[in-house]
């Protein structure tokens, strides 16, 4: 749970000597992940004031209604609204009746007078208090977009009380809207609170966040977190590097412990020589876990062979050390160019950024805030850099990646490093398009995927791996689904009833693959991880499936039985055809499917090559790209059937064979559903697969057709479905 990292492993015997220690803190379950959670006890604290009108105040009500239906019966919730006034719109009690507690939402919260903020929250932690329990997740949402202009207004005294409330244990979490909020204020009451502190720049982000907090909730497995470094031998001096937050005694403040999810702090100790390998300082770890109500304590020392001077700085530098010292250097940069930004000087500030990015060891995560910083900037906000910075540095102190990018966190850090099996192109950082797509062609696309794959398999024999775990994953899909969640779904992989397991799966099943995502699982090139990818493009639904959030699901769904670059790229250039598809208003041109999959994966792919193993093109060696790129538009020049081409290339499971085999079927028979599933499973390698990945694009493009049959199961799963996304 807790370890230590040194630039070298080793001490000095001979001579004082200055390690860089990473100490990193890896939570982890303490239940299994389908056992409930412990309860929530929320308070909204709501800005109504006159700035708040249009549409940052209709999105607030969504905000709200989201944490109505996100929250089950067993939870309170308490919703407090502040203007001139304070008006406690529903004091806190479970949520046993939604509509009408919806209803008031939308007749209540609307945009009048001044901010009473302080006198806003103090109304809200009573409500909290009131249903406060050690065995709860006790939470005060602010949020805001202006100034405390009415009541008390002391930064210093507003935050004496909120932190009062974090020692009952009522944590506390601000969000400013916009950019006249006061970003010092709400900072400092995060941090006195425990909680987490959102810079919304746009009225548009501010559901995705209040998602993204409840969300973090429902992970939580320890608050109150804190970290001490003791030393054990005289002389030994230890000093933190980067930001920190300091609690009253001294240790250091750190963020919620969210299951599989890092917390990082990084130190300078300095230790006397000596010939004794006694453990020099020790790491003590504490938090409180709201599912058993207790506080816990950790110890861990930090344990090093002592050598001579000559032999550490012989030694190789640890790679996660060399990553945090340029992520110091890129905080002590944003630290710099906000000074630079307010004093005027906006060419200075950009300076500073741009040889910030220059830093090769800087992690993607890191780079693309500091990128977004840095535009920012680059705009002339002084608001908006300061505000940002602000909250990059809130995280930073406390350890913990911002939530506001943690769905594509663990794709940066994924895609990162020598042997990464993707890219951070464009589709990862845009995602699909911003369209209407119909529901009924999504619960089509998934039947279409149950019927392909029967067919392609013998009468009577059980289902196949890819409807199977299709059916195991329908139930955690909810159309806003994040990566916090998503181990859940690889649990139900793992436990899933296959009576022929791929060797992916079974790799699933033998090792903890849940504890890390970014490690990712088998460097095999084979689509067991495509053929079950149509249930993850709609993990983000409706107004949700755009940005990076909805790439990033599929690529990390993917990559947790797949670490393979073909498998990568083919996993988001089908997933790209199929949001494309669930849009369609007619079938596309038939070039479309090969252009939309090459535009895709263009920037996606790495170098990696692959050997083509067929007789006619014994010999070739390259990219999936450059592959697709020689086959298929030679297959249109002489005319080849699907099934002669797929003779030529191959049809096996291995991608070089599924993929340009799929992409040509329904090239030449995407606007006759019944031809393409019988070119796709009949006389190939490998039908089931096929015909669940054709079937699955024709159900996306056509809807449900006539003949296909599903199983009493499998419509109920399709149901249950359409009523979660709908």
């Amino acid at each position: 749970m807790l370890e230590w990292i040194p630039d070298r492993p080793a001490l000095c015997r001979d001579q004082a000597c200055s390690t860089d220690v990473l100490v990193r803190i890896v939570p982890v379950r303490e239940t299994r992940a389908d056992e409930p959670r412990p309860e929530v006890n929320l308070t909204l604290v709501i800005d109504r004031s006159g700035s708040m009108e249009g549409k940052p105040i209709e999105l607030t009500r969504d905000a709200a209604s989201l944490a109505v239906r996100a929250l089950q019966a067993r939870d309170s919730l308490s919703i407090v609204l502040f203007d001139n006034e304070i008006e406690v719109l529903w004091p806190s009690s479970p949520i046993e009746q939604r509509e009408p507690l919806l209803a008031a939402i939308s007749s209540s919260i609307y945009a009048r007078g001044g901010t009473a903020l302080f006198d806003g929250w103090s109304h809200g932690a009573r409500e909290g208090v009131s249903s406060l329990h050690a065995r709860r997740l006790n939470r005060v949402i602010l949020l805001t977009d202006g100034e405390a202009n009415i009541g008390e207004t002391s930064i210093d005294r507003i935050c004496d009380q909120v932190h009062q409330k974090a020692r009952q244990g009522l944590q506390t979490t601000t969000m400013g809207l916009g950019t006249g909020y006061n970003e010092e204020l709400l900072r400092s009451m995060a941090a006195s609170g425990g909680g987490n502190h959102f810079f919304v720049e746009t009225p548009e982000q501010l559901t995705r966040y209040f998602e993204l907090e409840l969300e973090a909730l429902a992970f939580t497995v320890g608050t109150q977190v804190t970290l001490r470094l003791v030393p054990l031998v005289e002389g030994v001096v230890i000093e933190p590097l980067g930001e920190v937050q300091r609690t009253e005694d001294g240790a250091y403040a750190l963020a919620d412990m969210m299951a599989d999810c890092p917390l990082e702090q990084f130190f300078r100790i300095t230790c006397p020589a000596s010939a004794s390998e006694e453990p020099p300082v020790t790491a003590e770890l504490s938090w409180h876990s709201p599912r058993s109500g207790q506080e816990f304590q950790w110890k861990v020392p930090l344990v090093l062979p002592r050598v001579t001077g000559a032999e550490r700085l012989a030694l190789t530098i640890h790679p996660d050390v060399v990553r945090r010292q340029a992520m110091l250097m890129a905080g002590q940069a944003r630290q710099e160019a906000t000074a630079a930004m307010k004093a005027g000087d906006r060419a200075q500030a950009t300076q500073i950024l741009s040889r910030a990015l220059e830093h090769a060891d800087l992690p993607a995560a890191d780079r693309t805030a500091l990128q977004q910083l840095k535009q920012t900037v680059e705009r002339g906000d002084q608001s908006a850099s300061s505000k940002m910075a602000a909250s990059m540095s809130y995280y930073a102190s406390r350890g913990s990646v911002a939530l506001t990018g943690i769905d594509v966190t663990l794709v940066q850090t994924a895609a990162s490093g020598l042997n990464a099996p993707i890219r951070y192109g464009r589709f990862l950082q845009e995602g699909p398009p911003a369209t209407v797509r119909y529901l009924h062609r999504a619960q089509a696309m998934l039947a279409g995927l149950f019927e392909g794959e029967a067919l392609g398999r013998p009468q009577g024999s059980p289902r196949g791996e890819a409807s199977v775990l299709t059916m195991v994953t329908l139930p955690h899909i909810t159309g806003r689904n994040s990566m916090l969640k998503d181990l859940q779904i690889a649990r139900a992989w793992a436990e899933a009833p296959v009576e022929e397991p791929s060797g992916s799966l079974l790799q699933l099943e033998e090792k903890d693959a849940m504890k890390n995502l970014c490690h990712g699982g088998r460097s095999d090139p084979d689509n067991a991880a495509l053929r079950r990818i149509a249930p993850l493009v709609l993990a983000r639904w409706g107004s949700r499936c755009q940005g990076p959030a909805a790439p990033s699901f599929v690529f990390l769904g993917a990559h947790i039985t797949h670490n393979d670059a073909a498998s990568a790229a083919s996993c988001l250039g089908f997933a790209a055809l199929l949001w494309d598809l669930l849009a369609a208003e007619r079938p596309p041109a038939p070039e479309f499917y090969l252009d939309r999959f090459l535009e895709v994966i263009a920037d996606l792919e790495t170098d990696k090559t692959y050997a083509a193993r067929t007789p006619r093109y014994d010999g070739w060696e390259g990219r999936l790209s450059e592959f697709l790129t020689l086959v298929i538009p030679d297959a249109r020049r002489r005319g080849l059937s699907a099934g002669r081409a797929h003779r030529e290339w191959g049809s096996s499971s291995y991608l070089l064979e599924t993929v340009p085999t799929v992409l040509y079927i329904l090239e030449r028979y995407g606007t006759r559903p019944a031809k393409a599933l019988r070119k796709a499973t009949q006389g190939s390698a490998d039908p089931g697969s096929l015909g669940a990945l054709v079937g699955a694009a024709l159900g996306a493009l056509h809807g449900v057709q006539p003949g296909w049959r599903l199983d009493p199961d499998q419509e109920e799963a399709l149901a249950d479905l359409g009523k979660r996304l709908s």
